[in-house]
């Protein structure tokens, strides 16, 4: 428990990255296959990234994020996109495995294939599914790439209608943020972790 509570609170928004240091797409594959053991609403796994490791391609995503140096400076960009047609496109694999496993038996599959899809007609709805379960799974990926001792920092400041065109995205392609990933430069020290609410604040018993 303490070396989890260790990567938790040690996990910074870093800003400064070093240029020098690449990581190589193996491991950020294996780091990007640990985050998928987020949860997600019916284990749907509305996930989907584009990982962005190329100078070039760096170069034109610093552009879209409006000129952040630390998009170019880290070894890679990884685009986190929520998937809001998920419910459809995902629900016979994961149905399969839940027979295969013994969750379920056959015989409730198409029945349960209708409750899972009835929740994701309505656009709105299946926008929030898409985004909530996307967005947890970003979180693991943060703490996953500390585990693994890589640095990391969410982004919201880019174009998005650029962004859309940069990566090609469909309509039901919701960007949800830009995760930069790589190692810290270590000639830059980090400042105290910024104040961070007490229960009192932001909660509340009832």
């Amino acid at each position: 428990m303490n070396q989890c509570l260790k990567l938790i609170t040690e996990r910074r928004s870093i800003t400064f990255f070093d240029p020098s240091r690449d990581v190589s797409l193996e491991l950020i594959k294996e780091i990007l296959e640990v985050s998928a053991t987020a949860p997600s609403g019916y284990n749907l796994q509305p996930w989907q990234v584009v990982v962005i490791m190329d100078k070039e391609k760096k170069k034109l995503l610093r552009e879209i994020c409006y000129g952040q140096k630390k998009v170019e400076d880290a070894s890679a960009n990884i685009v986190i996109i929520a998937n809001t047609k998920a419910g459809f496109e995902n629900v016979d694999r994961v149905l399969d495995s839940w027979v295969e496993l013994g969750y379920i038996q056959s015989s409730v599959k198409e029945s349960l294939k209708r409750s899972i899809e009835a929740g994701w007609n309505d656009p709105q709805r299946a926008k929030k599914k898409a985004v909530r379960d996307s967005a947890l799974f970003a979180m693991n990926l943060m703490i996953t790439a500390r585990a693994y001792g890589l640095e990391t920092h969410p982004m919201e400041g880019y174009d998005e209608a650029k962004l859309r065109e940069f990566l090609n995205l469909e309509d039901h392609q919701e960007p949800v943020m830009i995760i930069a990933i790589g190692y810290k430069d270590p000639n830059q020290d980090l400042l105290p972790r910024a104040y961070r609410f007490k229960f009192e604040e932001f909660g509340r018993l009832i």
